[in-house]
């Protein structure tokens, strides 16, 4: 378990700027300043602007539910697909182990940081998250190693929270996530929506844009071109880049990426235990597909994040 007393950072940077992370909570990434303005969103109650630990998150009591999940923010790495019916799905967050636990750094220099988990006894696994300044692009390695002597199935699941509150101060048609599209593209899956839902606006053959507006819900994409975009107000663009296997069995009805929007509501959201949203943000997701391992075996995923002051979709 992290000292609730101090809570170790790890920082990169390189010419696309500077990335911190919080090995203690998920290994996750928690901040990512760039072209002038921080991208990721990270729950101020529980950690302030130099990602110090506020004294209310030393103060958490263990999570009993959804509604008690302490969401720290950030990109994390997680097991498709999430679900509470079966030992096949992921029930979580919370997750003492993939999400909320300490992950061990194995390795750290001036433009790499390797981080693992502990093993996980729910879904037979250990993430380990690799990232790399590599020129102008950060690229973000998750493998999902099977430490079970019998096999297992799972998908990678990369969750990125980005910072949209300042959205709402500009009237900009260009903002918002852009999805990258393929003549595979049909409608978007709802796949949770108790006060609307994201809407994917198909602007040409190869692209398609999601407005940030006040809703709760979530769509699954499939069809895609292996890339996502946050434009942000005046033309700041960060893209992820990763690869998509046509014909493969991913998670969530066919969803190479998922898209979760919120805004801060007063009552609970119905069917998520207690769960309420208390900040703007928009959460993008990719997706492995699928993937059978056998006791010992690794599924890898890469996603390579860039940065421009331009827009680049």
């Amino acid at each position: 378990m992290a000292n609730q007393d101090t809570e170790p950072l790890v920082r990169l940077t390189g010419p696309w700027g500077e990335a911190v992370f919080l090995p203690g909570r998920g290994g996750r990434m928690i901040s990512l300043r760039a072209a002038g303005r921080e991208w990721l969103w990270r729950n101020p109650d529980l950690l302030d602007a130099s990602c110090a630990l506020t004294p209310a998150a030393r103060r958490l009591p263990a999570p009993t539910g959804f509604g008690s999940w302490a969401n720290w923010g950030g990109d994390k790495t997680w097991p498709a697909p999430q679900g509470w019916s079966s030992a096949q799905e992921w029930a979580g967050p919370p997750d003492p182990v993939l999400d909320a636990g300490a992950y061990t750094v194995l390795e750290q220099d001036d433009r790499r940081v390797r981080m693992r988990s502990a093993d996980d006894p729910r879904t037979g696994l250990a993430i380990s998250r690799t990232i790399t300044s590599a020129g102008s692009t950060l690229v973000v390695d998750s493998e999902l190693e099977n430490v079970t002597d019998h096999p297992v199935r799972w998908a990678a699941w990369t969750v990125t929270q980005f910072e949209t509150e300042s959205f709402r101060e500009h009237d900009d048609r260009r903002s918002g996530l852009w999805i990258g599209l393929t003549e595979r593209h049909r409608a978007p899956v709802t796949l949770f929506a108790p006060d609307g839902a994201p809407t994917l606006e198909r602007v040409s053959p190869s692209a398609g844009r999601v407005p940030v507006r006040d809703v709760v819900g979530k769509i699954g994409i499939g069809g895609t071109a292996g890339w996502l975009a946050l434009v942000a107000p005046g033309g700041a663009t960060l893209t992820q880049r990763f690869d998509v296997r046509p014909g493969a069995s991913y998670p969530d009805a066919g969803s190479e990426i998922a898209v979760w929007m919120q805004y801060p509501k007063e009552e609970d959201l119905e069917g998520l235990e207690g769960l309420r949203p208390t900040a703007r943000l928009v959460e993008a997701e990719t997706m492995s597909p699928l993937t059978r391992l056998a006791p010992g075996e690794v599924l890898h995923h890469r996603v390579t994040w860039s940065v421009t002051d331009t827009v680049t979709v």
